[in-house]
């Protein structure tokens, strides 16, 4: 019979809760593969709902912009102006928003 008032304590370790790390290959082919284009990286602000990265990556997929969902929970918009850019973080506030054009590089012929 199982006594919920037994005290029982754990016997392992319980790992402390880190942010997921990415082998440093991954984020950095992710930025050379997108280099030429513009982008917009969202994220969760301290006090933001989850809900509202979730707004914020349905708002993009409805205006036809790629997207792409990092492991850490933020989302990358990817082919967008400044003006689009500026319009997503005046509706989603809350998000913590970081913007970079594209990076032409010229190719030698």
């Amino acid at each position: 019979m199982y006594d919920c008032l037994d005290d029982t304590s754990v016997k392992r370790a319980i790992p402390a809760v880190t942010k997921p790390t990415l082998p440093s290959g991954v984020h950095f082919q992710l930025h050379l593969h997108y280099r030429e284009h513009s982008r917009l990286l969202l994220k969760l602000a301290p006090d933001a709902s989850p809900a509202q990265l979730g707004l914020a990556y349905a708002a993009a997929l409805s205006a036809g912009l790629a997207t792409q969902n990092l492991p850490n929970g933020s989302v990358l918009i990817f082919k967008l102006n400044l003006d689009q850019a500026l319009s997503f973080q005046l509706r989603f506030a809350d998000l913590l928003a970081h913007y970079e054009p594209a990076r032409h590089t010229p190719h030698s012929t």
